[in-house]
């Protein structure tokens, strides 16, 4: 294999890293990046000023230095990619410092491998950038500062060049330079996918199937087990540390042997770790495009990346039991397109129960989740219904009354909620009676998959009485 080389800047501090990297290994567990796959949101041409040029070109023409106004990488990428890159580091660095209200710190370093093969064992600080490089995408690693170096926290970041691995690490390395701390696993590594996989100009559920996948086959994890649960990347990092360890760092055949280094048991550890990315990003996800919530957990963040002692059952402790009901209902339903804005539950509406020759009117939208009638029923009592208007359940789609199409979609629905426990769905339709399975609220709601709502459009008015 030919050996590329960097610049003599970069190869000068090759041994530095090298000796950096194992004296600051717990700083560096804390920074661990998340499987490329999961971070693709189209953020590109958000920032097009962005100036990015060749700086320099190594030693080896197939590396060289490109600079952006808050970045400098070092990567094989040809000067078009490398620019278009610089240009999402950018765009992804200016939502995170919008978001967290803090503006970036420093110039934020990097490698970004397009091909592997082209970079040599010197180039990387130790054997182990390489198996995160291959089998899961990208880190950041905190490096130390001269005691009289007053220019704050310094992070590198070593990454690939497929999708959104850089922006999932430019999220890590501006917490690590303007804060200092990324907060806890399930936070930083939740916030990063989230900044990767939401689009920006669009709040649905983008991401890999795998992920909602993840989800449905590990059950519903509850919002206590995900806060709570121990660090992951830590787990990752000892499970790299291992297989690295099982090569010999002087050996000039170190490279043949790197990929025996990895196993059955690397992948087994990998994909635990992947589950918990996925249940920290759904967490994240609902907390930050909820409107019940969202306020909240946006200055829970800033405090805890400031330092403030936060935690987060007292910030949330008014709605700790609405919350958990919804992220539930959140994690069973979620898919592609999913509109957490659309299927929040309003919770400040006032209920009362109907008395017999009371009617209750009200306006339910075609474009929304669960809705509240503001009708608390009593199991075993008869009420009556009747909707008027029509509403359709795609753009240009058929106009349908609240019957529905054949197949259901567009029927009118409604469900109970009692003590924080749904009901099955029962079917309505324009009119008629049903009789009330158990006592609680109810709710109604245009019958459409849970991540088609945004194309619906109509209103019907709905009446609600009570008896024969």
């Amino acid at each position: 294999m030919e050996r590329s080389g960097i610049s003599a800047v970069a190869s000068s501090r090759t041994m530095a890293y090298e000796k950096r990297w194992r004296q600051t290994t717990v700083q560096v567990a804390v920074f661990l990046a998340s499987c490329c796959g999961w971070c693709w949101a189209d953020t590109t041409g958000e920032v097009e000023s962005a100036s990015a040029g060749v700086v320099a070109t190594t030693a080896s023409s197939d590396i060289r230095i490109y600079r952006s106004e808050h970045f400098r990488i070092q990567s094989d990428l040809a000067e078009a990619a490398a620019h278009a890159l610089l240009v999402r580091m950018e765009s992804t660095l200016q939502r995170v410092s919008t978001y967290w209200r803090h503006p970036p710190r420093g110039t934020i370093e990097g490698f970004v491998v397009d091909d592997l093969s082209r970079w040599s064992m010197k180039d990387m600080p130790h054997p182990m950038v390489r198996l995160l490089l291959e089998h899961v995408g990208g880190i950041t690693i905190p490096t130390a500062r001269d005691n009289n170096d007053r220019s704050g926290n310094r992070a590198v970041i070593y990454a690939t060049s497929r999708p959104n691995v850089v922006e999932h690490e430019v999220v890590h390395a501006y917490c690590c330079q303007t804060f200092g701390t990324c907060g806890p696993d399930w936070y930083k590594e939740g916030m990063a996918v989230l900044i990767c996989l939401l689009p920006a100009n669009d709040r649905s559920v983008r991401c890999p199937d795998e992920v909602v996948v993840s989800l449905q086959q590990t059950g519903a994890p509850t919002i206590n087990e995900i806060i709570t649960a121990p660090s992951f990347t830590t787990t990752l990092f000892q499970t790299l540390t291992r297989a690295a360890s099982l090569v010999d760092v002087d050996d000039p055949a170190v490279l043949a042997a790197l990929p025996t280094a990895w196993g059955v048991a690397e992948e087994d550890s990998l994909q635990r770790v992947k589950d918990a990315y996925a249940r920290s990003w759904a967490l994240c996800h609902f907390l930050a495009l909820n409107k019940n919530y969202s306020k909240r957990f946006r200055q829970l963040g800033q405090d805890l990346l400031q330092g403030i002692d936060v935690d987060f059952e007292e910030v949330f402790a008014a709605d700790r039991q609405r919350m958990a009901f919804e992220f539930e209902q959140f994690v069973i339903n979620v898919d592609q397109g999913y509109q957490v804005d659309l299927c929040r539950w309003e919770w400040d509406k006032l209920f009362s129960t109907l008395v017999p020759g009371g009617r209750r009117s009200l306006l339910v939208q075609a474009a929304a989740g669960y809705q509240p009638t503001g009708c608390t029923v009593k199991q075993g009592e008869i009420y009556t219904f009747r909707a008027d208007g029509t509403w359709q359940t795609a753009a240009g789609g058929k106009h349908v009354s609240a019957d529905g199409a054949n197949d259901g979609t567009g029927r009118l629905s409604g469900a109970i909620l009692t003590d924080y426990q749904l009901s099955d769905e029962m079917e309505l339709g324009q009119s008629g009676k049903f009789l009330a399975a158990a006592s609680g609220q109810l709710y109604v709601r245009c019958r459409d998959r849970w991540n088609e709502l945004h194309d619906n459009t109509g209103i019907l008015r709905l009446q609600l009485g009570i008896g024969d």
